[in-house]
């Protein structure tokens, strides 16, 4: 394995999802910064780049925000960014999701490298989080990051299943068993 390759996948499998972070422990500009650069890097639907990214280290508006959200977002992370679409050159009016969500993996790949943790936050009240942060109409927060540095420690992988690949077409026939990340089947511990 080339160094470039050792590099590019080890950033790879140590993207792992982090729920627990230091506490009181503040994230630096510089870093922040990084990972916005990295998320823009992301590619964009005909180069729209339809998405902004909201950061809230104020404790209180990172309260209000973890107590809207019903389940599973009750982590002490010092930071969240929300990412959010902007249909205003989309033709299609889709808020930019899959752009927003390639942003969002970046900077997953890249907070690793620069010792931090995150945690991918999907499920939440939309209505509420554009409420608490004066998110206008024609914008929606498409997916949030929390982010700190990890209390935490967890192993590099990949979750490559040989069930979940298929050649030429869908093969129907395969057993469609729950994942072992499937939270719907499994509860929250699934994911950990």
């Amino acid at each position: 394995m080339s160094l470039r390759e050792m590099v590019v996948f080890n950033a790879l499998y140590s993207r792992r999802s982090i729920r627990n972070f230091k506490e009181n422990k503040k994230i630096e500009g510089y870093k922040i910064h990084k990972l916005l650069k990295a998320a823009m890097a992301a590619p964009s639907a005909c180069n729209i780049q339809p998405w902004d990214f909201i950061i809230i280290d104020d404790a209180q508006l990172v309260s209000q925000i973890k107590n809207s959200i019903e389940n599973y977002g009750n982590y002490n992370a010092p930071m969240i960014i929300v990412i959010t679409g902007n249909n205003r050159n989309i033709p299609w009016k889709d808020n930019g999701i899959i752009d927003c969500a390639l942003a969002m993996q970046n900077m997953m790949i890249a907070a690793p490298t620069l010792g931090l943790g995150t945690v991918c936050i999907g499920g939440f009240n939309r209505k509420a989080v554009k409420e608490i942060l004066g998110i206008p109409e024609g914008v929606e927060p498409i997916g949030m990051l929390y982010i700190g540095y990890p209390n935490e420690r967890k192993k590099r992988r990949t979750k490559y299943l040989e069930n979940a690949v298929h050649h030429n077409r869908y093969d129907a026939t395969r057993d469609q068993n729950p994942r072992p990340g499937d939270v719907i089947a499994f509860g929250p511990e699934a994911s950990v």
